[in-house]
């Protein structure tokens, strides 16, 4: 279980005021974010913060795993203008010695005139 949250009251209106973890820095450019309630009840602001957090943080996990997919549609591409099929790190290194350092030269090769 993380912190508790830290409900702050701006104006009339209260706020949950946390920083943001820091496995979202990716995705979440402030270091600490101000989330509305939209109540000026201290009561209904306490019931309702760990529902908004968890929202703002399954919101944050999919960007993350929208930028994992984009980074694996890069990978495979990049496989792909290289002349290979794309594999698993598990499958490349069953791969037979030869098709491995293939592979390898590739890459090595290509970092040296970049």
């Amino acid at each position: 279980m993380g912190k508790a949250i830290t409900i702050r009251k701006r104006r009339d209106t209260y706020h949950i005021a946390k920083r943001v973890p820091v496995r979202y820095a990716e995705v979440e450019p402030k270091a600490e974010v101000w989330i509305s309630l939209k109540t000026d009840c201290a009561e209904i602001a306490q019931q309702k913060a760990a529902r908004v957090w968890n929202d703002l943080i399954n919101a944050w996990d999919a960007k993350l795993a929208e930028d994992a997919e984009r980074a694996f549609a890069a990978a495979y591409n990049l496989a792909q203008a290289r002349g290979f099929r794309w594999l698993s790190a598990e499958k490349v290194a069953t791969l037979p010695r030869a098709e491995l350092l293939e592979r390898i030269e590739a890459v090595t090769k290509r970092e040296r005139h970049s």
